[in-house]
């Protein structure tokens, strides 16, 4: 019985423990999305055959989020404060809705076997899902942080 207690009240805890990262992590997240960044803006020049002219309509809210992503890491760099943490991964998992939306909606890519087109829809939701799901866990987890500083 005790062990069914003691594993209810660790379910904040295990919200709020958080991996101990390294400043070379956020470095070389940075230098892997300046790489995506120079990829994602090539692409249609790099004439790929199954990325469709409509790239340029995803491409804004892309590059918005490949932004962000470096800006956050910048900032881990800087402040490592799981509250801070926990807000930038709201916003970066809140851009990530909207980008794997937009490419739900625009579908910027020419698949010819149908199949394969639906797998990658499907897909797209399951990321939506999980972007939605990713942000309930850091608002709890936000909420969490507050409350433990507040009772200490």
């Amino acid at each position: 019985m005790s062990t069914d207690i003691e594993n209810k009240s660790s379910i904040p805890d295990k919200i709020l423990k958080e991996k101990e990262f390294k400043n070379s992590e956020f470095i070389g997240a940075i230098i892997v999305n300046i790489i995506i960044l120079y990829i994602v803006n090539n692409l249609l020049g790099w004439k790929i055959s199954f990325i469709a002219p409509t790239w340029t309509q995803v491409l804004f809210i892309l590059n918005v989020s490949i932004v962000a992503n470096i800006l956050a890491n910048i900032g881990f760099l800087i402040y490592q404060r799981g509250w801070f943490r926990s807000l930038a991964q709201i916003i970066l998992t809140i851009i990530g809705f909207v980008v794997a939306y937009e490419f739900y909606v625009v579908f910027p890519f020419i698949i010819q076997t149908e199949w394969i087109a639906i797998g990658l829809k499907i897909l797209i939701i399951l990321a939506m899902v999980a972007f939605v799901i990713a942000t309930i866990v850091e608002v709890l987890r936000l909420i969490f942080i507050n409350i433990e500083k507040t009772n200490s």
